[in-house]
Parts: C-alpha cells; structure tokens; sequence
C-alpha cells in the first residue's frame, strides 16, 4: 500500500510546472498544468494533512493520465519534469 505526504506532493508537482488553479475551493487545492499556454490537465488535493492513500493516488493518477506507479515518482521527484512531458506526448495529449 502506498501513501503520499500532501504537502510533498503539493510542493514537488508544482516544481514539475504545476500551477494554482485560478478557481478555488474551500476543501481542495486545484493545480492544473500547461504545455504550451495550453491547459491539458488538472487534479486536486484537500487542503487536509491527512497522508494520500491508494484510492486517493489512484484518483490523482487518473486525472494526470499517467498510471498509479508513474504518479507516484511524479510525485517522489524521480519522473521529471521532461518525462512526464514525454510520457503526455506518448499519449497523444500534447501538439
């Protein structure tokens, strides 16, 4: 079972080129991300301290089109930033 710290991951996928969502929320931090001025994903995180646990991974996984796994060292620091663009192009989702 994996489990995420939220502030981590907050504070490394905003390194990866994740930004504030301008629409906000009283219980989730929204982050979307941009290629090009083009917005081409978002995904959210509560505001909690609570550790992220696998149902929660999985969601954010989802919503960043990369599988559970892939999410993880997104978050981790080891898939960079490039990567993580590679592995979007290799989905079709970048021009």
């Amino acid at each position: 079972m994996s489990v995420l710290d939220p502030k981590k991951t907050y504070r490394n996928l905003k390194k990866k080129g994740f930004v504030d969502s301008v629409t906000k929320s009283k219980d989730h931090k929204r982050l979307e991300f941009f290629h090009k001025k083009r917005l081409v994903l978002s995904t959210k995180l509560s505001h909690g301290n609570k550790d992220l646990e696998n149902y929660l991974i999985k969601q954010m996984s989802v919503q960043c089109y990369l599988d559970k796994n892939d999410f993880i060292d997104l978050a981790n620091c080891p898939l960079s930033k490039d990567e993580f663009i590679q592995l979007l192009e290799q989905k079709g989702l970048l021009d």
